[in-house]
């Protein structure tokens, strides 16, 4: 294979190189997670919500979604964990100036630029309001479930020891920070079994206010004037008697006078 008269390997058989088209694809990849709706692949626009599992939607389509389960194709495949609005969290996200800007020159006749470009990189409609970064893909970002505020990760990183939201002062605990569109099959993981934690949290909250609010005793009257406890035991003597009913003490005045009129 070369110097002994043979043929001369080229320098691709020799030396292993990126592909550009891979890294395009990753690029474009990054892209549609963050510009574009994961149910309705249609760009994000306010209001937005995301999933326990770090996915973004346009609330609307999330809307048309649980009203018609066949509205979109494969929302049965993306929208698995999402069967209520409570499976949601309406985000506080910052919009992106540049963007606005851009969005009014492209109203006034101007040029719009291709979103799953290669060559170009796209503005993005938000970014972080503590380091200003776009979230196009280029770094990690996070929102709180408890309150819907978006940022960097950078950001709440730079404040380490903080309990409560950067961005609105909220009080937070750790396993209620989700990473946004996180490629981590490990993060992945571990987000579903904060989401199975936190259902089934929910769930018991239910039954407790359920079973609170369940009256503790239920009597009835019956036509011959007695009292009957239903599935109750009455704390006390078990010869004490029972309390008399209306129409018990109607007929108690009325035997008395039949007897004295007797008399």
């Amino acid at each position: 294979m070369g110097n002994d008269g043979g043929s001369i390997p080229r320098r691709n058989e020799m030396v292993r190189e990126k592909k550009k088209d891979e890294k395009a694809d990753r690029k474009n990849q990054a892209i549609a997670l963050n510009f574009f709706c994961a149910l309705s692949k249609q760009p994000l626009e306010q209001p937005i919500v995301g999933d326990e599992l770090g996915r973004l939607y346009n609330r609307e389509a999330i809307l048309e979604y649980l009203l018609d389960r066949s509205a979109f194709g494969d929302g049965h495949t993306i929208c698995e964990n999402i069967q209520c609005l409570k499976d949601v969290k309406t985000l506080n996200v910052t919009p992106n100036p540049a963007a606005l800007n851009s969005e009014r020159q492209q109203a006034n006749g101007g040029k719009k630029p291709a979103l799953l470009s290669f060559d170009a990189q796209p503005t993005s409609r938000f970014l972080c309001p503590i380091t200003m970064k776009e979230m196009n893909g280029n770094m990690p970002f996070e929102f709180i479930w408890s309150c819907g505020c978006v940022f960097s990760a950078q950001a709440r990183k730079e404040l380490p020891t903080s309990t409560t939201c950067i961005v609105c002062d909220k009080p937070y605990d750790l396993v209620d920070v989700i990473p946004i569109n996180s490629q981590d099959s490990k993060v992945a993981d571990e987000l579903r079994e904060r989401m199975r934690a936190r259902r089934e949290a929910r769930e018991d909250k239910k039954r407790a206010a359920k079973s609170k609010s369940k009256p503790k005793s239920k009597r009835k009257l019956d036509v011959s004037g007695s009292v009957e406890e239903v599935n109750i035991a009455v704390a006390g003597p078990a010869d004490a008697p029972l309390p008399s009913s209306p129409l018990a003490s109607k007929a108690g005045v009325k035997g008395a006078k039949v007897q004295k009129t007797m008399a």
